[in-house]
């Protein structure tokens, strides 16, 4: 592989992870709403929600509101289903209680911190580009302060595209002042971050931690790696850079 001048990670899931299940956040979540909103509603209000969330990202840039204003109204949706009549008191609280919650539940993968320090000193440009919504992506970067380890960070929503569709890529590449020949992608999604990052000629690395995602995440892509890791670190090896 070509040195690279520039190298992009890949936020949730490759330099962070989650420490409980998400799964778990929203049910301690319900429960400090659960007064409000009744003890035997939770199933009922989690079908809602996962029903409204499915729609909001398939459409979210089609929408006049803004992305976080449409998730207030997925919570608000939710709420409905269970109480009729607090959605518009509760949702906009829901969202608030989400965010500081998931802000408060991740940590660094392995290497993460070392990687992003070694390449920085290597004169590398770094970034993020990560789908989602911004304030709840800037609120976990916020939370383990990743925005003065990179050059700049990409949120998906400021693209008004998500991966792996051009939009989002090219726009994290005018950022970091280079053309995609000379870039690099790491993330664990196969097509979001592999796939998406090669189709605009970019450089994809396949981060697979366990080492056991290789053998089939990609039997629906035409795409293949340019190369898997399964350590953080191993991004200094690769662009040439002695940790």
């Amino acid at each position: 592989m070509q040195a690279p001048k520039a190298i992009f990670f890949d936020l949730d899931e490759t330099l962070i992870e989650n420490i409980i299940p998400i799964q778990e956040v929203f049910a301690s979540m319900y429960g400090e709403f659960e007064a409000e909103l009744g003890s035997g509603q939770r199933s009922e209000f989690f079908t809602a929600l996962r029903r409204g969330a499915g729609a909001l990202w398939n459409t979210m840039f089609e929408q006049e509101h803004s992305p976080e204003q449409q998730l207030v109204g997925c919570f608000a949706q939710a709420i409905e289903a269970v109480k009729p009549g607090a959605g518009e008191q509760l949702g906009e609280a829901m969202l608030q209680r989400f965010i500081c919650a998931t802000q408060d539940n991740v940590r660094f993968h392995p290497g993460a911190e070392t990687t992003l320090q070694e390449l920085r000193k290597a004169g590398i440009v770094t970034g993020l580009i990560t789908n989602g919504i911004e304030r709840l992506q800037l609120a976990k970067v916020e939370s383990l302060n990743i925005a003065s380890m990179v050059d700049h960070v990409t949120v998906s929503a400021q693209a008004r595209a998500h991966k792996p569709h051009a939009p989002v890529f090219e726009l994290a590449l005018q950022r970091g002042g280079v053309v995609a020949a000379e870039a690099w992608q790491i993330g664990d999604h196969a097509l979001n971050d592999v796939a998406g990052a090669i189709r605009v000629g970019m450089q994809g690395v396949f981060y697979d931690p366990s080492g056991k995602r290789l053998s089939n995440a990609f039997d629906d892509l035409q795409e293949r790696p340019n190369h898997t890791i399964r350590h953080l670190e191993q991004v200094l090896e690769l662009a040439g850079v002695a940790a």
